[in-house]
């Protein structure tokens, strides 16, 4: 069965963000992989044009073998793929992946691959030593002041105490928190009697660790114990996303303003606003008239696929008689220009 995740689409050198669907016919990135980040790709049907001024593709490079730093032959231009084809790579764990992600991990091979270059007869000794998570997260640190939104995961492992600064929600400055879940460019950290809260990571100070890193060779987790975390985490992320839709959900029941906090995942608290009360009134004439439901936004949370429930509700509240009509038929019309949705 498919299921939903938060990754990318790379075409030549082109590499966007793009809402994934996992299936059985994804198979494992070499390097990411012995990086102990599970990303898998697929090979996409072809755009419908001719590709074949395509001379170079960025999966090549991630295709990298991880003793000698060379991409197999089938992978090559000019190789059995012909013109390079769309793919798209996301995490089997469900951690959002982005194209951020992609540019640090793409950083930091082309280093492996030019430290082998130079290594000559020694190349199999510097793969040992470049291609751990301990040296990748090493890497991530060092250069996060330039890419702070870059492999969140490692930079805030989850677990980990945070503390933030310069909020605009001043009383949570200076709060500790300890880190959840990730979306793309944002930390989820929940603090006490409070639901989890996305902050962007140039907020946050790391204040301890959840754990010290362990090499592979030390570990001894089975397929089991890694699938049970897989499964309480997924439970964790579900159970507060839950609690922002019902309390968003409880909030426009009562016709009260939703809390702040929560706004830029529903194209109200964005930077362009102009399209807010608009916003605001179709989510509420839809979960008034039962068009939508807590479970169903927090699926779509989880999902960052909110935006789509949104427009859908819009259409549909558009064909109606009923009260918000008239403001979805605006943003219809407008095609939802001016409104910008967050992911958790």
């Amino acid at each position: 069965m498919a299921s939903a995740a938060l990754g990318v689409r790379m075409h030549g050198d082109c590499v966007d963000n793009a809402n994934v669907r996992l299936d059985d016919c994804f198979k494992a990135v070499p390097v990411p992989n012995k990086l102990e980040i599970p990303l898998v790709y697929k090979i996409m049907s072809g755009t419908g044009g001719d590709d074949s001024h395509i001379k170079s593709n960025a999966i090549v490079r991630f295709m990298a073998n991880p003793d000698d730093g060379f991409a197999p032959d089938e992978w090559q231009y000019g190789g059995r793929r012909g013109p390079a084809p769309p793919v798209v790579m996301a995490r089997k764990d469900g951690v959002p992946f982005s194209k951020q992600d992609y540019q640090c991990l793409d950083e930091y091979m082309a280093e492996w691959r030019e430290a082998i270059g130079e290594a000559e007869d020694d190349m199999l000794a510097v793969s040992e030593r470049c291609l751990t998570q301990e040296a990748l997260q090493a890497h991530v640190r060092a250069n996060a002041e330039a890419a702070p939104t870059a492999m969140l995961c490692m930079q805030f492992p989850v677990g980990s105490i945070v503390v933030p600064s310069c909020l605009s929600l001043t009383e949570l400055n200076g709060q500790e928190g300890v880190v959840v879940q990730y979306s793309r460019d944002r930390v989820g950290v929940s603090f006490p009697d409070r639901a989890v809260t996305a902050l962007r990571p140039e907020r946050l100070t790391l204040l301890k660790e959840s754990q010290p890193l362990e090499p592979a060779s030390k570990r001894h987790d089975t397929g089991a114990v890694k699938q049970s975390r897989l499964q309480r985490g997924k439970e964790v992320a579900y159970k507060e996303a839950l609690q922002i839709a019902e309390r968003f959900v409880e909030c426009i029941q009562q016709d009260t303003f939703p809390e702040i906090p929560d706004l830029h995942l529903f194209g109200i608290g964005g930077e362009y606003r102009a399209r807010a009360q608009e916003a605001l009134a179709v989510w509420q004439g839809s979960a008034k008239n039962g068009d939508v439901t807590a479970e169903q936004i927090a699926e779509a949370l989880m999902a960052g696929t909110q935006q789509q429930l949104f427009q859908d509700l819009c259409h549909s509240m558009a064909d109606s008689r009923l009260p918000n009509a008239t403001y979805a038929k605006i943003l219809v019309g407008c095609n939802f220009a001016a409104l910008e949705f967050d992911t958790l």
